[in-house]
């Protein structure tokens, strides 16, 4: 069930979140990341250091130039964002978008999270089919690409793994 997550870092600009984000997978057993344009190159000497166990994964990870090529696998692509978008996709409280991934579960399912310091583009979220936002603080909305990343690992494990709770 697992297997049909893959988790797509469009334009990556730290290789110790690369890194962090490979870790954060293997944590919750995940194991598809791809990585757009990473900003530093690949591969990433910082990205396997940070990585620690999780290494097989980042080695196995899959480079695209494009974000359009790095979604074309999946049924349903759901877009990160730390912010409303003025753009034609549904947005759904991070609760629907929860909702929605048990809804879904059996269709090959991708996830865009963008880079560090703009996050996603209008480009690169036309190519989903909803926007989701992870519920924060409302003084305070920057979440690092790792931190969300493992949110939102740790909250599909839980849905597929409730005997664990």
């Amino acid at each position: 069930m697992r297997n049909r997550f893959g988790f797509i870092l469009v334009k990556p600009q730290l290789g110790e979140n690369i890194g962090a984000s490979a870790r954060a997978l293997k944590n919750f057993g995940f194991s598809k990341l791809s990585i757009v344009k990473p900003r530093d190159g690949w591969p990433n000497v910082k990205a396997k250091a940070t990585s620690v166990g999780a290494y097989e994964i980042l080695k196995k990870a899959k480079m695209f130039d494009s974000t359009s090529e790095a979604v074309e696998d999946f049924d349903l692509i759901f877009s990160t964002t730390a912010r409303k978008r003025d753009i034609n996709k549904k947005h759904l409280s991070f609760k629907k978008f929860i909702e929605s991934i048990k809804k879904n579960r059996n269709k090959k399912i991708g996830i865009l999270f963008g880079p560090e310091a703009s996050g996603l583009s209008n480009e690169d979220i036309g190519y989903s089919n909803y926007i989701f936002k992870i519920p924060v603080h409302k003084k305070f909305e920057s979440l690092n690409l790792s931190h969300s990343l493992i949110i939102v690992c740790f909250e599909i494990f839980k849905l597929l793994k409730p005997s664990f709770f």
